[in-house]
This record gives structure tokens, C-alpha cells and sequence, in this order.
């Protein structure tokens, strides 16, 4: 991934000099942070050593607002995982499933709609880690994986998406953030909390969780007239969780200078997704200032207030962490 984004934007990294990546500490797994190690090692390449990975301390109280995980410090923050709007479509859709499969085996073993529910996680992991078509694709037809497909687009769109009323929110600060780098435009160079200056790469790579990734697609606009996915059918959509948070899901934000004006164009895993309200630039990109004020709008209820949060007066809503290399909560990892 980062090879492909040197040669895609080469003009925003000049060989033989720093780089700088962001990462979330995932307190389970650091999978999150060697995802950030691997990308600068594929932009770098021999000179990885030069960059620096900024990682993210989430679960610090201090880092409220101010972190790639809003959200881990929201107590008002609950992913139902799709709720009763999943579980009323896997009631609609696993029962024939699982009585094809049990039709089929021999002797005393019989699965459930539950065990079932589970086979095309295997499917897509193993095939992603062995990197051929796992043999457990092969006991679903395509008509069953598109009845797959969907309960995860109920999963992510009630759970952290448009239909989960403020958990869709909570990376505003963070989306807040990228929209000042975008206005600020490459080279600016910042004074950080220890009042020295820092100026951070052009082009900005930051990593996180599936439930963030989410959580900012649902804030970027493209989703703002999608209708309410229905619990009983495939609802025809342009909100197809596949498409974007699955394994090495991106959401980029690109900054077209065209002359005339700044514009915004957004790409989720690669492919332009139009902002909803604005599209009327090139390549159906939206202005930047435009952009800007859609986001402002958006971003009216403070995340304290959002959140519930005790003590809120002492809170901040923003995030300074892409303009500000020295917060106590975070620390530095080499590639």
C-alpha cells in the first residue's frame, strides 16, 4: 500500500527525508500500529529508518477529542452491532442456509443458524491470510454471500453508521483536523504544545479501526442521502460496507489545487464517492470552502455534550495530534 501511494502522489514525498505516520493504539492487538510501520516502510523503502510513527494512546483521558478513537472515550458510545435490525434479517435469510447445509452431512452433527452466521468469516480470513479462495467460500452460493454482504451492512450502518444516530459523529474532530491540514495546505509549519516548530509531511497517513473508519465515512457526506437500509430485503445502496471497510479499507481525501480554486474529491478504497450536497467540481469533487462549511455544520453539538462527559468544561472538541507532534499521550515507534 505504501509503494502505491509513492507512485500515485510521488509528488508529496521526496526521497532521502523524514516521514511522519499516525496510528491508534489498539489496546487488544497492534495490528493497527505495524499496519502504519508496513505503510511507511512501502513509501520509504530503504530509508523507512528516517520516518517516525506517532501512535495514539486513545484510552488516555487526556486524549479526549484528540485521538484516531474518539469514541473509546465516549461513555455515551454503544455499537449495538445492527441491533434488531440484524437479527431480524438473519432470521430472514440463515434458516434456508443452514438446513441446505445440515441437508448434506451424515451422521450426528447438526449446525445451527448461529454456527452458520460464522462460516463466511472463515471464508474471508483464511483466504486473506493464505492469500487463496478458502475451501469454506465454496459451500455458499453467490445469491447467500449477497445475503451475507448485507447483514454487515446492517452490522456497520445501525451499529457506528448513518442509522446510529450519534455514534455516527464522533470522528468529527478528527475529519475537523484533516480539513484545516487541507486548508492550510503543504509545508505549514506549526508550533507544538513544547513551542517548538514542526512541519509534517504533505501528504498524511493516519490508521485506525473498523469502527472508526465507519464512524468518519458516515461523517463525510457521501452517505448523506442514502435512505435506511430495511431489516426484511436487500435494500439497492450505495452504503456497502464491503466496499470500504474491510481489510486495508482507506477513506482519502484528496486536495485538487485547479487554479481557480481549492476543491476536495473523496475516494473509498480508491473509487470517487461524490459528497451528496456537493458535487460540482472537477471529477465531482466539492470546494474546499464549501466542504469546509458542510462539515462545520455537521460538527454544531460538542463532543462533550455529546458524549455525556463529566467534567466537560475542562474538555476539548478538537484534534491538534496532525499539528502538534509533542502530546504527552502519544509516543514514537520506528518502521
Amino acid at each position: 500500500m505504501g509503494a502505491k501511494y509513492r507512485l500515485r502522489y510521488r509528488q508529496l514525498y521526496k526521497d532521502n527525508t523524514g516521514f511522519d505516520v499516525f496510528a491508534n493504539q489498539y489496546p487488544a492487538a497492534p495490528r493497527v500500529i505495524d499496519s502504519a510501520r508496513l505503510f511507511a516502510r512501502g513509501l520509504m523503502g530503504p530509508n523507512s529508518t528516517l520516518g517516525d510513527v506517532y501512535v495514539i494512546k486513545s484510552s488516555d483521558p487526556r486524549a479526549f477529542a484528540n485521538s484516531l478513537a474518539p469514541s473509546d472515550l465516549c461513555s455515551a458510545y454503544k455499537d449495538n452491532g445492527g441491533g434488531d435490525y440484524l437479527t431480524t434479517w438473519e432470521n430472514v435469510y440463515l434458516p434456508p442456509i443452514t438446513e441446505r447445509v445440515n441437508g448434506m452431512i451424515q451422521g450426528n452433527l447438526t449446525f445451527t443458524d448461529d454456527d452458520v452466521s460464522i462460516f463466511p468469516y472463515l471464508c474471508g480470513f483464511e483466504t486473506q491470510i493464505t492469500g487463496r479462495p478458502s475451501p469454506w467460500c465454496n459451500i455458499f452460493t453467490q445469491a447467500e454471500l449477497e445475503q451475507y454482504e448485507y447483514a454487515q451492512d446492517l452490522r456497520y450502518y445501525y451499529g457506528s453508521g448513518p442509522g446510529s444516530g450519534k455514534n455516527s459523529t464522533l470522528m468529527l474532530p478528527v475529519l475537523n483536523a484533516v480539513i484545516r491540514r487541507l486548508q492550510d495546505g503543504p509545508g505549514r509549519t506549526y508550533v507544538n504544545s513544547e513551542n517548538e516548530t514542526w512541519t509534517p509531511p504533505a501528504l498524511i497517513a493516519m490508521f485506525t479501526n473498523d469502527g472508526q473508519i465507519n464512524q468518519l465515512a458516515s461523517s463525510i457526506g457521501v452517505f448523506d442521502a442514502v435512505k435506511p437500509l430495511s431489516p426484511t430485503s436487500i435494500t439497492e445502496s450505495i452504503y456497502v460496507a464491503s466496499h470500504y471497510v474491510s481489510m486495508r479499507g482507506t477513506i482519502s481525501f484528496e486536495r485538487l489545487n485547479c487554479g481557480a480554486g481549492m476543491y476536495v474529491r473523496l475516494l473509498l478504497n480508491d473509487v470517487v464517492y461524490p459528497v451528496a450536497s456537493c458535487q460540482d467540481g472537477p471529477g465531482r469533487s466539492c470546494s474546499l470552502q464549501d466542504y469546509a462549511s458542510l462539515i462545520a455544520n455537521k460538527s454544531r453539538n460538542p463532543l462533550a455534550e455529546i458524549c455525556s462527559s463529566s467534567g466537560s468544561g475542562n474538555r476539548t472538541d478538537k484534534a491538534t495530534f496532525l499539528t502538534d507532534n509533542a502530546l504527552p499521550w502519544e509516543y514514537i515507534v520506528k518502521p
